[in-house]
């Protein structure tokens, strides 16, 4: 199955424990912390192949009117804080 054709849609989520995306699956052990962000950060999101990657060669980014999700790319920042033990 080719799933650039329409695309999939996904989640990341980078908390305390790790980096996620939506289906649970922790795709790194960069944390919150390791970011050192405060209310000054600016955010730059990437996305990147790697030169070693299963299939290297590029990926497909689709956006509003293109594959199965019309919406553009969504970059929202949630912020709690986080209890004190």
């Amino acid at each position: 199955m080719n799933w650039n054709q329409y695309g999939l849609l996904k989640l990341l989520v980078v908390n305390q424990f790790g980096t996620y995306i939506i289906d649970g699956r922790m795709i790194s052990h960069l944390t919150i912390r390791d970011l050192h962000l405060d209310y000054r950060s600016e955010l730059k999101f990437r996305f990147t192949v790697a030169a070693d990657a299963l299939n290297p060669g590029g990926c497909t980014l689709f956006g509003r009117e293109f594959g199965n999700y019309n919406q553009g790319i969504i970059f929202k920042v949630m912020y709690s804080e986080m209890l004190q033990n």
